[in-house]
């Protein structure tokens, strides 16, 4: 009764991912900035540390002593808290580390005739330990994580890696990045037999800024390896075959643009077919799908805010603050 209970939960806290099982922190963006922008954009090379996460590849601009912390409240009590730092650490080079944690807050335990039983409480941590190469104009990366999920006291719990890659453009703002995410194996779950699936991904983006103008482009495609991962619906059998097609193409495919007003401010903007389709309610979406947000720097210290908006009750916010330690040993 206990995991019937947290699963109604997560389905109404993420349909768009509820075939992909447990470890939802594994689909959630470690920084406000790749929210804003959709979620799914692993090309973003500009020395973000949170983008590592996305894209191990993508470590090989970040500096060493880059740290970000992300709060992000959710409906009712759930709220996740991640944090993310790149170091060199002696003959291993530089490495970045990232952890995350999601609270689904807690529950009022009921026994099967409907009594009440003990409360409980359901989170997901998640490690990860990400290292880049770079050959040319090409940068490999990869992450290693460890993935906990805890329902009531059952445990579940992966063993997972990325691979991921960057191509930069020599003379042009333009990057393509490419990731094989989340490949690895179930260590434990809940019933023993680990026979549960991992949520194995191919995702692949773009990001290029035309030159004289003060816009970045971010193209973003995903769950390119899997087939008709939605929910079909009565308008989807009414439409036409071409229509159909096109919606299910659009479902893969995540669009964000970023205004350039400064190079210390940004503001940005989103847009997810998918979680437009699954979320709306009959014929109106109420604006799901729909993600904004900025990016401010000042001083030593840069805020990124965003909000994805998921249907009429409203949405999530996502709070990032970033900074380096080894800019506070120059003040000192």
């Amino acid at each position: 009764m206990r995991v019937l209970a947290f699963i109604s939960l997560v389905f109404t806290f993420g349909v768009s991912y509820a075939q992909l099982g447990d470890f939802q922190s594994l689909h959630r963006s470690f920084g406000a900035r790749n929210a804003a922008l959709g979620g799914k954009v692993v090309s973003l090379y500009d020395g973000d540390v949170t983008q590592f996460v996305h894209n191990p590849a993508l470590l090989d601009t970040i500096q060493t002593g880059a740290v970000a912390f992300t709060y992000s409240p959710y409906f009712v009590d759930i709220h996740s808290l991640s944090s993310v730092y790149a170091g060199n650490f002696g003959k291993a080079g530089k490495l970045a580390i990232g952890v995350s944690y999601l609270d689904f807050g807690d529950f009022e335990g009921r026994m099967n005739n409907g009594d009440p039983d003990a409360d409980f409480s359901a989170n997901d941590l998640v490690f990860v330990v990400g290292k880049s190469h770079r050959i040319s104009s090409f940068i490999l990366g990869t992450n290693l994580k460890f993935a906990i999920n805890d329902i009531a006291g059952y445990g579940s719990s992966m063993l997972l890696a990325d691979i991921g890659g960057i191509y930069r453009a020599p003379n042009a703002d333009f990057t393509v990045g490419m990731v094989f995410k989340n490949m690895g194996f179930l260590v434990s779950d809940y019933t023993g037999t680990n026979s549960g699936e991992v949520p194995f991904d191919v995702q692949i983006s773009s990001t290029f800024k035309p030159r004289h103008m003060p816009f970045r482009f971010s193209l973003s495609a995903f769950n390119l390896n899997r087939d008709n991962l939605y929910f079909d619906s009565n308008e989807d059998e009414l439409s036409s075959k071409n229509v159909e097609i096109a919606n299910k193409i659009f479902r893969k495919i995540n669009i964000g643009t970023e205004l350039v007003l400064h190079e210390s401010m940004q503001i940005l903007f989103g847009y997810s077919h998918l979680l437009r389709q699954e979320l709306k309610v009959g014929d109106v979406a109420y604006g799901a799908g729909i993600s904004f947000g900025f990016s401010l720097r000042i001083k030593q210290f840069r805020l990124q805010y965003s909000h994805s908006k998921y249907h009429a009750a409203g949405g999530t916010n996502f709070f990032t603050l970033q900074t380096n330690i080894n800019s506070f040993k120059k003040i000192i």
